[in-house]
């Protein structure tokens, strides 16, 4: 049997209130965006956007959290760890292709082909977090 440090279990309350405060932030979201839906008002508009921001930062912190804290050994790591892949892997694949037209003829061609790759990477990783979300669903 395993023993639970204080720092194993200030890590697990520290993961656990930043994913509390995801899933209030996605709750809060979903309801305004229903009302948004009903009745569309600018003002509404306004708190749907922030709210989404809000989310984001929520979802960032808990992300960071867990990388940092948890442990690859559970279920919720894995989920966590492919989506924060697939979004480095994204913003590298744009980076990229943003850069592509201003290189010479053949490194163009070799570039494209390493973003191709990168792609294949990407959707790999994908699949593996829809995997790893419907093993803990």
């Amino acid at each position: 049997m395993t023993e639970t440090t204080p720092v194993d279990s200030i890590a697990e309350t520290l993961i656990s209130a930043r994913l509390l405060m995801l899933q209030s932030k996605r709750l809060i979201l979903a309801t305004l965006e229903r009302r948004l839906r009903q009745r569309p008002i600018d003002e509404l508009r306004d708190r749907v956007e922030h709210m989404r921001m809000e989310t984001d930062h929520a979802q960032n912190g808990y992300s960071t959290s867990m990388l940092r804290w948890g442990s690859p050994a559970t279920p919720d790591y894995w989920p966590v760890a492919y989506r924060r892949l697939v979004e480095m892997a994204e913003k590298l694949s744009a980076k990229l292709r943003r850069s592509a037209p201003d290189l010479p003829p053949a490194e163009r061609y070799q570039l494209a082909a390493e973003v191709e790759m990168l792609e294949v990477l990407v959707d790999s990783w994908r699949e593996s977090l829809r995997a790893s979300m419907a093993s803990v669903a």
